[in-house]
């Protein structure tokens, strides 16, 4: 993914735009991440693919599926932007329940995060990816420990 621009990663973000829920088109209050710019919708395809893709991927689902933050910032600074705007971004993903804080300051998939992301679409793309791989090798790496 270092080699993708926040554009590019923000673009990946297949959102359920329109989708009826009984009968209604859902409210624009129920995405808030639509109107975001791309540094912020960057963060949540990043999110999702270290929060809900584990708990997808069949191989994966035993893992805790929880992240430190401040790691997930060591690891995608570049897509992430300043320590400031990360602050603020990890406030209003929280706000709206994208992320939700544990005990232990880990944080885990909110209920938008998993809403927010067309996983039918999301998920080939993930298991191809970079991230996949490396985060892969590094479960192997662990499991040989």
């Amino acid at each position: 993914m270092a080699h993708l621009s926040v554009q590019e990663i923000s673009l990946w973000l297949t959102s359920r735009f329109g989708r009826s829920v009984g009968g209604q088109k859902e409210k624009d209050e129920e995405r808030p991440h639509q109107d975001w710019d791309d540094l912020s919708r960057a963060s949540l395809v990043i999110l999702w693919g270290l929060l809900v893709y584990p708990r997808l991927d069949p191989d994966w689902r035993e893992r805790d599926s929880s992240v430190d933050l401040n790691e997930v910032y060591r690891l995608f600074r570049e897509h992430l932007g300043s320590n400031d705007q990360w602050e603020t971004l990890i406030r209003t993903l929280q706000r709206h329940d994208y992320i939700r804080f544990r005990p232990d300051d880990r944080v885990v998939a909110g209920t938008r995060l998993w809403t927010a992301v067309d996983a039918s679409r999301m998920y080939p793309l993930f298991r191809r990816s970079v991230l996949y791989r490396k985060r892969s090798r590094d479960h192997q790496k662990d499991e040989n420990c």
